[in-house]
């Protein structure tokens, strides 16, 4: 398990998006983490896609 410090205004973002999205800041920072790095990935052709179904 990591831990981390945020700052005062950083942890208020953090506290009202978990109220907005109904989750854990757990499940909130793996999304964004598993998000972020579908979108740093190159994107998978026509048959790549095929494949991986």
């Amino acid at each position: 398990m990591m831990s981390i410090n945020l700052d005062y205004e950083t942890e208020k973002y953090l506290v009202a998006i978990l109220a907005k999205e109904n989750t854990t800041s757990s499940e909130l920072i793996e999304r964004l983490l598993r998000d972020y790095l579908e979108s740093i990935q190159p994107k998978k052709g026509f048959f790549g896609r095929l494949l991986s179904s």
